[in-house]
Order: C-alpha cells, then structure tokens, then sequence
C-alpha cells in the first residue's frame, strides 16, 4: 500500500486555497500525520466534514488514512463518497483498486484500476499495480503487457522491470525473462537485475526439486 503513502504526501501541501476553519483544522491534521497520530488526524478530518458535507478531500482523506490504518472497509466508504461527490477523481479510483487488491478481491481491484485508467490513461504507476494484480491472478500474459505498458511510460521505474521478468518466467518465457535481467544491467541498475536473477535462480531450483 505504498500508493497511498505517496498520495497522502501529495495532498498534505495542497490545501492553500482554504480558508477559515476548514483551513486551520486541515493544517491541524496535516501535523498530526506528520506525527502519525492518524486518530487526531481522523477528527479532524471529520470536524472539516461537519462543516462541509461536500468536501470531497476531507472524504479522500480520511480513506487515505483508514488505508494506512488498514481499516479498509472504512476507506472504501470514504473513497466511494468521494466518487459521489467527484466522479473524475483519479485517486478515489486508484485507491479503492489498491484497498480491493491488498483485500485479495482482484475482480473489484481490475475494475477500479480501469475507471482510474480512463481518467489518466498514461499514469505509469496503474499499470504496475495492474500487472501485479493480473500477476497474482495468474493471467501471466496481461500481466506482461501491463507491466510493458508501465516501462514504456516511466523507463526509470525499475520495479516494474523486475516484475515483468517475473511475468515471463512464470508464463514459461525464461529468455525473456533473463532479457529483463540484462536490460536492467544496461540501464545501470545491477542492484535490480541481480536481485530478479535470485529470484529466477531460487524459482528454477524449486521448479526442478517439484
């Protein structure tokens, strides 16, 4: 769920527009989160609602929050008022697939990460995560297209190098699975490719010990 991490710090500083008392208790938990003390932060957020039943990015983070906090069906309550109030909201999409993946409900994670995709259709980072939620479903094949997708749009995004050549190992494909391996080396990066290399190594050998 490192997503929501990165969504969260993307919103703390985007608040400037406020002001009055939404203002002060956004800040007010924008500090709490920076401490951690997400109950503190929860109030507040609830205490911007009160006020303002339609503001949409005191739902979007609360649900940021009852993700951290692993109380997914909570966040899927918020993210989906969220959707309510902003239809065109790419990170109440994205969030709600990734709460669904980490929940191992992979059909609902799919048709979120779709909603999201018509909103940002270039945005790398839902590629990745689709390919490993294909991944996980075993659908080897969409997963390396989604995995491609995702270096195609943000070459330096080398996890998602490491994740197709686990694509293509596991659909069988072990030459272009060691292909990944290589291209990492070529873009500078033998901390990435030795580390799929392992885990093709350590997947060969328990594939020959079966």
């Amino acid at each position: 769920m490192k997503l929501i991490n990165l969504f969260l710090l993307i919103f703390l500083f985007s608040f400037n527009a406020f002001c009055g008392e939404i203002a002060d208790r956004f800040e007010k938990a924008n500090a709490y989160v920076k401490k951690q003390d997400y109950d503190s932060a929860i109030r507040e957020y609830k205490e911007i609602i009160k006020i303002d039943p339609s503001h949409s990015i005191a739902y979007l983070q609360l649900g940021l929050i009852y993700g951290l906090k692993k109380d997914y069906n909570k966040a899927i309550s918020c993210y989906k008022k969220v959707i309510k109030l902003n239809p065109k909201s790419f990170s109440a999409y994205y969030n709600l697939a990734l709460i669904f993946a980490s929940k191992k409900d992979y059909e609902e994670a799919i048709r979120y990460f779709m909603k999201a995709r018509i909103i940002q259709p270039k945005n790398p980072l839902l590629y990745y995560h689709l390919g490993l939620v294909y991944m996980s479903m075993k659908d080897y094949n969409k997963a390396v297209q989604s995995l491609k997708k995702c270096t195609m749009l943000k070459p330096d995004y080398f996890n998602a190098y490491v994740a197709l050549g686990g694509a293509y190992f596991n659909s069988g494909d072990k030459a272009s699975a060691l292909k990944e391996v290589k291209r990492l080396r070529a873009l500078g990066r033998d901390d990435y490719a030795e580390a799929l290399l392992n885990w093709i190594r350590k997947n060969k050998a328990g594939s020959r010990r079966r």
